[in-house]
């Protein structure tokens, strides 16, 4: 099966999955759910699928590479989830971490999957 279908299903089910987990969880989310898994869900795949293809380019630049998007995804989003940062209604811990447990599940899942593809090249 292609590398870059094999992924989309793994993040897709795994989005899948986890948001219906977090939802049953969760009773008020200050950030919607449904945007957070979304996006998370299509940086994730955007990121493998850019390393893979860097790859291709320049192999032995892939750490340097997964460090830039990992920043670029965290500035994403800053702007996408503006009440991350807002002082108005101020974010509980339990909120905030309800954000960033999905956020580093996702981004673990990216460092998996192109561990798991360059231990088979």
């Amino acid at each position: 099966m292609n590398f870059y279908l094999k992924a989309f299903l793994l993040i897709l089910l795994s989005s899948i999955l986890l948001l219906g987990i977090h939802y049953f969880m969760v009773e008020d989310p200050a950030i919607s759910l449904l945007k957070t898994y979304s996006f998370l869900g299509a940086a994730a795949f955007i990121t493998v699928s850019a390393l893979k293809y860097i790859f291709g380019l320049v192999p032995d630049k892939l750490g340097f590479a997964f460090l830039a998007l990992v920043f670029v995804k965290f500035g994403v989003v800053l702007l996408l989830f503006p009440e991350l940062l807002s002082e108005d209604p101020k974010l509980s811990k339990t909120e905030l971490l309800a954000f960033l447990a999905p956020y580093f599940i996702f981004l673990f899942m990216e460092a998996a999957i192109v561990i798991n593809w360059l231990n088979k090249n």
